[in-house]
């Protein structure tokens, strides 16, 4: 699975044929189609692992911190991480923005962190983390855009290797708004 999410991070939908994915795991390709019923169930394997991930991992991280602010922080470095060093998580971001050329339904990107960081948002706010007129779900929506574009052009100008320094720029110039 990690040599085939290799293949689809670095060469996206189309770059990848199925030949190539079968010999990269290593599979005959009655073995492929012993797991799989073609290319696009592999991409929704990928994509489907991906989410679940974050929905095993981040809710109890989010809301281990005191601060919830700081847990939207947090979250957004691990995340940078995961998009730097994990295979599933590069594929499964780039698969999904390229859910358009996929033949099978794949779950709906951004939409589950938006109310994840709203949730939050709304969270700090009762608990004076934030400004008392923040609008929060505009708000968790330009954080979750920002964090997908952000990691985008790093990913397209640096290979990920600043992200972490492009989201402590980010964050510097968000977090005064926030807290007011």
């Amino acid at each position: 699975m990690i040599a085939a999410a290799e293949a689809f991070a670095a060469r996206g939908y189309y770059g990848v044929n199925l030949a190539e994915v079968v010999e990269e795991l290593g599979f005959t390709k009655g073995a492929f189609y012993f797991y799989f019923d073609g290319k696009d169930a592999l991409v929704s394997e990928i994509v489907n692992r991906h989410f679940a991930a974050w929905e095993q991992t981040l809710p109890a991280m989010l809301n281990s911190a005191d601060d919830r602010v700081d847990a939207i922080v947090e979250a957004s470095h691990r995340v940078a991480e995961s998009y730097r060093s994990n295979p599933i998580a590069r594929a499964g971001t780039r698969l999904s923005a390229e859910r358009n050329l996929v033949g099978v339904e794949l779950p709906e990107p951004f939409v589950d962190w938006i109310d994840k960081i709203s949730r939050l948002l709304q969270e700090a706010k009762r608990l004076k983390q934030v400004r008392p007129d923040l609008a929060v779900r505009p708000c968790a929506q330009m954080i979750v855009g920002a964090f997908y574009g952000i990691q985008g052009v790093s990913d397209y100008l640096s290979d990920r290797r600043d992200l972490h320094a492009q989201l402590d720029q980010f964050w510097g110039l968000v977090l005064p708004s926030l807290r007011g």
